[in-house]
């Protein structure tokens, strides 16, 4: 594909050097750079892709798409191309070079504060079940159905996408689902990306280090809606938890405009597809739930009211696209889960442990109270921390959450990064009941150790905040760490 084939929607500010040459490659990172690649260069928060211009033509780049023209001669035979925003180009171009993948099949994807992860794993086992072959890209993996890539990020840089969306193409696939986060919205990273389904799950604080104000977070995640777009048979639309007010609110300014299906936990008259009647123990999820005026009972191995949102906001996302209820309904049966989400862990004298991967308040609360809901006699033991260089207002709200509803605190490291676990303690303090016994432990497997070891038969041990992750980062360096594998150990050693 020569570059002029794709510079129709970039409306460039400059261009020096010729647009008649093939384009090889689409990179934005100057050591993956062929022969014959468009290099992107902008300006991010850590570092200025601008300064890799001259690495990325001495690898073989032949073009360069920047927002600031370099100062210094180059050689003729690199064009390049001024843009105001070269990362929110980037998914468009990459788009174009690839065949437009994503308009090749479904593309159904999940914006929100929690719950994007769980639904969109319940979306790919509900469609899989009806023999849709479908990819996945989100917080944990992407997976093209051929390649499963541990995610370096929830939502991909836009080369990437437009790159994955490929080779679901060529594998055959009928859907994608796709985790949409705030900053890739902000961003531009799904520029390029024509989606069939959006589905709203809900609007907590998180990431405010990032967007500073929730309205700010609010109206990013609302830029997802100009993304949509109906198939050639009218099928598609957005899915909506009404229960939250930001998404009741949208939900009323979309009446009329757009295929909707509103969803509700807590039974809403106005919801399409609501819960009225939930009853669940350590086991099982039982949901009466109801659509089109008729009642439909549903099972899922899931815990927690939060979880019945998941089930109802994937279950619409079928609906959209036309598959039936019965079918649905019964794959939910079926589901094995999510790695780190609500993941139990049992040892041999009846303790249960369980790792997630809630790290906002909302989340934390949501979990804790679950336990609570299922816990018929025993303590709730709670190991938590929370993150270094990210949003400093949520440590203290998350310890208040831990103080008050668990019954033992182990507060612990998360990711420092390159923060002291000691100056993120001295924050959570701020919102601790002084009153309550409550442990501070530097080292997170020694808390999970200690959690375990004083726990006794019938308790619930939970270990929040890092989920599914196998690292631990601090001061620049990833070290090995799966919450998983400790609680595993620990609970091994059990007598």
């Amino acid at each position: 594909m020569k570059l002029s084939d794709v510079l129709s929607d970039l409306q460039p500010l400059a261009i020096k050097g010729s647009i008649d040459w093939e384009i090889n490659n689409i990179v934005y990172d100057s050591r993956k750079v062929v022969e014959g690649s468009l290099f992107f260069a902008w300006k991010g928060q850590k570092t200025d892709g601008h300064r890799y211009i001259e690495e990325a033509i001495g690898r073989g780049a032949r073009g360069v798409i920047c927002s600031e023209m370099p100062a210094w001669q180059t050689s003729k035979q690199t064009t390049f191309i001024q843009v105001k925003d070269p990362r929110r180009v980037l998914g468009k171009v990459a788009s174009v070079f690839y065949g437009y993948p994503s308009s090749h099949f479904p593309v159904i994807g999940i914006t929100g504060t929690n719950g994007k992860t769980t639904t969109s794993f319940l979306m790919k086992h509900l469609l899989e079940t009806q023999g849709w072959k479908t990819g996945l890209i989100g917080t944990i993996y992407y997976d093209t159905t051929v390649d499963r890539i541990p995610a370096s990020r929830t939502s991909p840089e836009g080369s990437d996408l437009q790159q994955l969306f490929f080779q679901m193409l060529k594998a055959n696939c009928q859907a994608a689902v796709m985790e949409v986060s705030s900053h890739a919205l902000e961003q531009g990273r799904v520029e390029g990306t024509e989606f069939r389904i959006g589905i709203f799950t809900n609007l907590t604080q998180d990431h405010l280090d990032y967007h500073l104000t929730m309205e700010a977070y609010r109206q990013s995640k609302e830029k997802f809606i100009s993304y949509i777009r109906a198939g050639r048979e009218g099928e598609g639309g957005v899915v909506l938890n009404i229960d939250d007010p930001q998404w009741s609110d949208l939900a009323e300014k979309l009446k009329g405009k757009v295929n909707m299906i509103t969803v509700s936990v807590q039974g809403k008259p106005t919801a399409k597809l609501k819960a009225r009647f939930i009853k669940y123990d350590r086991l099982l999820t039982v949901i009466l739930a109801e659509w089109e005026g008729q009642l439909y009972q549903l099972n899922s191995p899931l815990l927690g009211r939060f979880n019945v949102e998941n089930l109802l906001l994937s279950i619409g996302g079928t609906l959209l696209l036309g598959i039936p209820l019965d079918p649905t309904i019964r794959a939910l049966e079926s589901f094995p889960g999510v790695p780190g989400r609500m993941e139990r862990f049992y040892a041999k004298d009846g303790l249960l442990a369980v790792v997630d991967y809630a790290h906002s308040e909302d989340a934390l609360l949501k979990v804790v109270l679950t336990l609570r809901e299922i816990q018929s006699s025993g303590r709730i033991i709670l190991v938590v921390g929370c993150g270094g260089d990210r949003d400093r207002t949520k440590r203290p709200k998350m310890a208040k959450v831990a103080s008050d509803y668990a019954d033992l605190v182990i507060f612990t490291s998360d990711n420092p990064r390159s923060e002291s676990p000691e100056r993120i303690f001295e924050d959570m303090k701020r919102g601790v009941d002084s009153s309550k016994k409550i442990y501070w432990i530097v080292d997170r497997k020694e808390a999970i150790r200690k959690a375990i070891q004083v726990a006794n038969p019938g308790d619930i041990v939970c270990v929040a905040g890092k989920g599914h992750e196998t690292y631990q980062e601090m001061g620049g360096v990833f070290y090995p760490f799966d919450d998983r594998l400790v609680v595993r150990e620990c609970l091994s050693l059990r007598a």
